[in-house]
């Protein structure tokens, strides 16, 4: 049996075909088709011409060929649910997301990724896609002589690469604390994968090996191109080869010639965008998971810019590297190049969804009016409707009667929930579904959480980076004519500046004391016992004093 992921980006296809066997799974071949970018080009008619050449060479009966929808058209929210019961939980993810979604959820198509079992409960990644986006998905895969076995999402299929796909979620106990705590929440150290394209950046964060968000920025290469291309005056395919075969950004100036310094300068200015919006996504999960971004990984086109990893580690202050895909999947039978790995991720992740079993299933939208039809049901019901529908009247019969004997209870748990709407209606000016017990959680949590998010985007608004508080040192320290000095360690914590070094005397080590104290925000520099070696004809020091970030303090 065969699976083919295919990954339609903006500037090119990418597509991995992964083949199970007695063996296990083997990862047998990987294609890139670049697309015409140029103003004005047909990509569809292309894209079309290209997957109908391609997939003529399968047999359809032994393989599977699995489409996404991109996932700035997909809506995902993270949901705890009382219940782990999958039935369960997609018939309540429309009533869920009623609220949070950007559409309509009478024209949405709904599925739901399970990321881990709490005790009874579960967190719940829950999808939405408006059906237009999955028609047009089925209706381009039609026009290029695919059935799709599975509609996925690019951010849920880019997971499988990272997390344990063909393993059930994970299994918790339920923790000590009450799950709606705001107060209480426990630290969820987070990684975040930066999938940078041409035209877009999926942003996906894991705790451990589970993915609990995602998001889409609105930024990529292309972004990089088209400041190139204004910078020099070239056309924007000219730009991009520029951009494809020499970008870098130098993280150190001196030597570089001024042409260098400028295509640099010219790169990050770009890239900064993406930082600026990356902070935003960064303080949102830290809002809503009490997040402790531990590391960022790097994939993507754009990711091969040199040095674009040094240069994000400055900006955002998390360590930022490079992340092959391929190197975490096992059986890969074709060159395992950096290339590969970073342009082969969605397409991959496509491809896995093809073998994932009922324990862990993929994410499909072929669902409802989209669900794939089957003729083996089709035939039982011919066979045995009859007995079915006798079967049924039954059923009903049973229910009337159970409904009647709770006619009673029923009648007063309908008068509590309106006595409940009335108070919310009074008190927090909630109506219609919202006036109950979950809405009434719902309006104070968003109404602290608010308060919480103004606060904190306030307290960091003009918040100084460790660069600045080093620069500050470097302007604030005398001239070389009056101290030589040789820096062995400098750490910026927080507020806490500590430095170690070497002068040539007491007295220039004095003078250096003295001068660091117009960068304090206490006015005193404090002399701590050094760890360094004592050299001949040097004096060491070791200085601790605090700075000022301005972070403004946040009252609770």
């Amino acid at each position: 049996m065969k699976s083919v992921g295919i990954d339609i980006g903006s500037s090119s296809i990418k597509i991995v075909e992964m083949t199970s066997s007695s063996k296990g799974f083997q990862v047998t071949q990987f294609i890139e088709h670049a697309l015409n970018i140029a103003p004005g080009a047909d990509q569809e008619l292309e894209v079309i011409e290209f997957l109908r050449n391609f997939t003529a060479t399968y047999d359809a009966n032994q393989t599977k060929f699995i489409l996404a929808l991109r996932q700035d058209r997909v809506a995902i929210r993270n949901k705890f649910f009382p219940f782990n019961d999958r039935i369960k939980i997609s018939k309540s993810l429309a009533f869920e997301l009623e609220e949070d979604l950007p559409f309509s959820s009478e024209n949405a198509v709904f599925d739901a990724k399970i990321v881990r079992t709490v005790g009874g409960g579960a967190e719940v990644l829950a999808c939405a896609a408006p059906k237009v986006h999955v028609q047009n998905c089925i209706q381009r895969g039609q026009d290029a002589g695919i059935d799709p076995a599975i509609v996925s999402a690019e951010g849920t299929a880019l997971a499988n690469v990272f997390e344990k796909w063909n393993e059930a979620p994970p299994a918790l106990l339920p923790p000590n604390i009450a799950l709606n705590d705001e107060d209480n929440r426990p630290v969820r150290h987070v990684q975040l994968i930066l999938n940078i394209g041409h035209s877009r950046t999926l942003v996906s964060a894991f705790e451990g090996n589970s993915l609990i968000a995602v998001r889409s920025v609105l930024w990529g290469g292309k972004n990089i191109a088209e400041a190139i291309s204004k910078k020099y005056e070239i056309p924007f395919l000219e730009a991009i080869k520029e951009l494809q075969t020499k970008a870098f950004i130098l993280t150190n100036k001196q030597g570089a010639t001024f042409d260098q310094v400028t295509f640099s300068d010219t790169i990050a200015k770009s890239v900064r965008e993406l930082a600026r919006d990356l902070q935003l996504s960064i303080l949102e999960l830290k809002s809503e998971f009490n997040a402790q971004i531990d590391s960022i990984g790097l994939t993507g086109g754009v990711s091969q810019i040199q040095n674009i990893g040094p240069f994000l580690t400055q900006i955002l202050e998390v360590p930022v590297n490079r992340t092959s895909t391929l190197d975490l999947i096992p059986n890969v039978l074709f060159e395992r190049s950096a290339y590969n790995g970073a342009k082969a991720g969605v397409a991959l992740g496509l491809a896995i969804e093809g073998f994932k079993k009922p324990r862990n299933p993929p994410v499909n939208f072929l669902r409802g009016e989209f669900a794939k039809e089957n003729h083996q049901m089709k035939m039982f019901w011919e066979k045995w409707g009859h007995t079915a529908k006798v079967v049924a009247a039954a059923v009903l019969v049973l229910f009337v009667y159970t409904s009647l004997r709770e006619s009673f209870s029923v009648s007063l748990a309908d008068r509590t929930q309106e006595v409940l709407k009335d108070q919310a209606k009074t008190v927090a000016g909630l109506r219609g579904r919202n006036a109950s017990e979950s809405g009434i959680r719902k309006y104070i949590r968003d109404n602290k959480k608010r308060a919480a998010d103004l606060k904190t985007l306030a307290s960091v608004a003009n918040m100084n980076s460790a660069l600045d508080v080093i620069k500050k040192v470097n302007d604030a320290t005398p001239a070389k004519t009056a101290v030589t000095l040789d820096v062995q360690q400098l750490s910026v914590t927080d507020a806490l500046v500590q430095m170690q070094g070497y002068v040539n005397t007491p007295q220039e080590a004095s003078l250096l004391q003295q001068s660091l104290t117009n960068i304090t925000s206490d006015g005193q520099v404090r002399t701590q016992r050094s760890t360094l070696k004592p050299l001949n004809g040097r004096t060491a020091f070791s200085f601790s004093f605090n700075v000022d970030r301005g972070i403004q303090k946040v009252t609770r």
